[in-house]
């Protein structure tokens, strides 16, 4: 009879990160990232596609109408990397731009959406040559910040072709995952995707009904399946959740909000706050959930 191996619950309670040892595969991602620390969102995307066209990634450009950002930006940009030649797309996106604030300012955006971004570079720098059942598409989307509007150009243009979505924001900090699904009927697949993934990294996710918006309201509101996914400590992932769905019986500290909603938006929200330990194991869930989807039946 073969003994099976458990896992003491000592063990599970541990920081995720060093149950998987605290080397990042990844050495030069604070370097990466500092680059995107620009005076306008238009030179941080100039600063992701030097990394692209460093790494060989070739990449499309959708340019798009909006109203006027606090820069006055009244067009925008998403970058695109796609993989794989299936007739049905998988979309990975994260939004690249940072919070612009009045008097031609702009926070630095590291965890809010820096860090992401870097990811996501990442996971397109182990997508190629890779052989996938999917189209994969990678999406780097502009104008987050004033309200979506780089992902609801994105759907509108391909809307047809998407069959699921998964959308980073919030990362480079915590070893906690918090999620939240869209209400589009067939998420079961994604579902199964992100907890096997959670489950072989032994990392805290915690499931959010009332999740905080983000790109993938763009997705829900074109009935796409979707998935968002935030970084953070676990304490403040648990908060997070009494926060948002705990109503008047969730125990909290009434005015407590968790250190993570307090950073973004604002000066604190810089480099010094990242963990390269966290950027590698966020780049290897994300990864994983990807790969396990596309493996998927649909």
């Amino acid at each position: 009879m073969t003994k099976r191996r458990i896992l003491p619950v000592w063990l599970l309670l541990l920081p995720v990160s060093l149950l998987h040892g605290a080397q990042n595969p990844f050495p030069d991602s604070l370097r990466d990232l500092a680059r995107l620390k620009q005076d306008s969102n238009p030179a941080r995307l100039e600063a992701l596609q030097k990394m692209l066209q460093e790494r060989g990634i070739p990449y499309e450009l959708q340019t798009f109408e909006s109203g006027a950002s606090p820069h006055g930006r009244t067009q925008g940009t998403n970058l695109i990397v796609s993989f794989g030649n299936g007739p049905r797309e998988i979309t990975l996106g994260a939004h690249y731009d940072a919070l612009e604030l009045p008097g031609g300012r702009m926070v630095d955006g590291m965890i809010d959406n820096g860090a992401a971004t870097i990811i996501l570079v990442r996971v397109a720098e182990a997508l190629k040559g890779r052989d996938l059942r999917h189209r994969v598409r990678i999406v780097f989307f502009d104008m987050e910040e004033i309200g979506l509007v780089g992902s609801r150009a994105y759907v509108a243009s391909r809307k047809s072709e998407i069959v699921a979505a998964i959308i980073l924001d919030i990362a480079g900090y915590g070893d906690a995952l918090g999620y939240g699904f869209g209400k589009a009927k067939e998420t079961a697949r994604i579902r199964k995707a992100l907890l096997m993934a959670c489950a072989e990294q032994l990392l805290t996710c915690v499931d959010s009904p009332n999740y905080p918006a983000s790109d993938d309201r763009s997705f829900q509101n074109a009935n796409i399946p979707v998935v968002s996914l935030g970084f953070s400590p676990r304490l403040a992932a648990m908060q997070a959740w009494l926060l948002l769905n705990g109503g008047e019986s969730s125990g909290m500290e009434k005015g407590l909000v968790p250190q993570v909603f307090t950073i973004i938006h604002s000066p604190e929200d810089n480099i010094g706050r990242i963990d390269p330990a966290a950027l590698d194991l966020e780049y290897t869930l994300v990864l994983d959930t990807l790969l396990k989807l596309d493996a998927a039946r649909e």
